[in-house]
């Protein structure tokens, strides 16, 4: 440590190990907590800014499909009206799916091996040249192959941001931070159907082109910071075990004046790692596929595949498109309606995802979302009956926010937080892989689903979803637990222990009193809490 100027706290102090410790004794003065480390909450939605395209992306066919302009440059003319073939847009979708998991198996090599704001400043350069190829393209393949480029970069963007903030936010604030993951998406969905609205009025071409140019916005600010954006401090002790840079990075992250804030995680950072290093030296992609580690990676890529199967893929991707085909007026502001409304429902989730817990609003939100579904299902069969169509629109409304209040916000957090710490990096990428692999599906058929020259399914196609919502419901009710104020030592312990997962609190609450009732173990060197993580992991 010579040459380091800084003052460091020693690298261990009395009760570091304790069990107080090693759970969320702060979860009380959460809130107090959140509004001190104001400059945390500026990197952590910094974290995400690039991933705001990806709300562009999953919704921007619906706008520029509803656009004559797009149609008469990709498409052909059907009765009397030009459409684009549904074997582009499934390609189109297709091709951006699996770019997604591609970029998100290699984005977990390149933060491990070369750290984090590696891995987000080379997606975010991918995004750019993505998104370069797609304002240049003038036939279907050329856009294909910029939104082929552009998934890579946004799959990687995807992975990045739950990795960082996750492992160095403090745990009883994990879920509200993890919310920034939906509300990136719900951002850029919003901003698209503002300015979809305006661009619909601009002649030719230039209605579709600003959409597809206004993505630069993003991963361009992103670059642009990144010369001042922290490296992530637990990235650091986990590979280097390096304690001064740890702090400094620390003090970046949190800002200089939040000192108690910093010691406090300073700390919480080298019992973390110590538990993991004394757990196991080196992990790999096959650890995910080992002992209970197996379930918790189910639970990632199924949970995160959710929210493709109740809908979103149809909903948010199409919905100006769709409108505009069932005969809504004015299909824009049906989708500046719709995503408003996901908007205000997202800001909610900020405060309900730990007040009350993920479970309850994934499993609730489900049930609640496929009820919906049913309903504009069976309106659909009222062939464009004006009082169909103006409750069909009302449904939609309600879907989208309780979708981004319970769901939305819910699944991407819980499918970021569920997974071993150590093994992050690799099981990141599967969230990625659920949620972009399933929307592939769906987003190469919904095209099939509703085009007028195809399957022409109208408002019907909710009960195809319907039908996949009910299955997700029964798989979410028995298996997903609550996560809300566990910390990543007492997720090893609810999973190897194999308790219920329906009664994950009643559980914990049992061993933490059982870590009470040893007491508090007295730790004063590297030796001392490399004990301490052997008899955590032994209890």
């Amino acid at each position: 440590m010579s040459g380091f100027t800084q003052p460091v706290p020693p690298p261990i102090e009395p009760q570091l190990a304790s069990a107080q410790m090693l759970r969320v004794s702060q979860a009380e003065n959460r809130w107090k907590t959140l509004f001190a480390s104001k400059t945390f909450m500026f990197w952590s939605f910094y974290s995400f800014m690039s991933l705001i395209v990806l709300g562009f992306d999953l919704s921007i066919p619906g706008q520029v499909l509803a656009m004559p302009a797009f149609n008469q440059q990709f498409g052909y003319l059907y009765n009397g009206t030009w459409v684009t073939p549904a074997l582009w847009q499934s390609l189109w979708n297709g091709m951006t799916a699996i770019a997604q998991c591609i970029g998100a198996l290699c984005s977990s090599w390149i933060s491990n091996k070369f750290g984090r704001r590696a891995s987000y400043a080379f997606s975010s350069a991918i995004c750019i040249v993505g998104v370069g190829i797609q304002f240049a393209s003038r036939d279907w393949k050329l856009m294909m192959v910029g939104k082929a480029i552009n998934g890579f970069g946004l799959g990687g963007c995807f992975c990045y941001g739950p990795l960082f903030v996750g492992e160095n936010c403090f745990p009883e604030l994990r879920g509200f931070y993890l919310v920034f993951l939906n509300s990136s998406i719900v951002y850029g969905q919003l901003f698209l159907a503002l300015s979809a609205k305006w661009s619909a009025g601009l002649q030719g071409n230039a209605c579709w082109l600003t959409l597809i140019g206004m993505q630069w916005i993003f991963p361009v600010a992103t670059i642009a910071l990144m010369p001042w954006y922290p490296e992530s401090p637990y990235w650091i002790l986990s590979k280097y075990n390096d304690l001064p840079r740890t702090h400094r990075e620390l003090t970046r992250l949190y800002g200089k004046q939040n000192e108690a804030l910093i010691e406090r995680r300073f700390k919480e950072l080298q019992v973390e790692v110590a538990v993991i290093t004394n757990m196991s030296q080196e992990v790999t992609i096959r650890d995910c596929l080992r002992g209970s580690n197996w379930s918790r990676t189910c639970l990632t890529f199924l949970c995160g595949s959710t929210q493709q199967v109740i809908g979103t893929s149809f909903i948010f991707g199409y919905i100006g498109y769709w409108a505009s085909l069932i005969g809504i007026q004015q299909p824009f502001d049906v989708s500046i309606g719709v995503f408003v409304l996901g908007f205000v429902g997202n800001s909610i989730a900020f405060y309900t995802i730990e007040r009350i817990g993920r479970r309850p609003l994934i499993v609730h939100g489900l049930l609640l979302m496929w009820i919906l579904l049913l309903l504009i299902g069976g309106l659909g069969f009222a062939d464009k009956d004006h009082g169909a169509l103006s409750a069909v629109t009302a449904f939609l409304f309600i879907w989208a926010f309780i979708y981004q209040t319970t769901l939305g916000a819910g699944a991407l957090s819980f499918s970021s937080e569920i997974s071993d710490l150590s093994l992050r990096a690799y099981t990141q990428p599967l969230v990625t892989i659920g949620n972009a692999g399933v929307g592939w599906i769906f987003g190469f058929t919904c095209p099939y689903m509703i085009n007028p020259d195809e399957g022409n399914l109208g408002a019907r196609v909710g009960l195809v979803f319907g039908f996949f919502g009910i299955l997700a419901y029964v798989y979410v009710y028995f298996y997903v637990p609550e996560t809300k104020d566990l910390t990543y030592t007492e997720l090893a312990y609810l999973f190897d222990t194999k308790a219920n997962r329906r009664h994950f609190p009643e559980a914990i609450a049992k061993h933490r009193a059982e870590l009470d009732a040893m007491g508090l173990k007295e730790v004063t060197g590297e030796d001392d809490l490399k004990e301490a993580a052997v008899h955590v992991e032994k209890v």
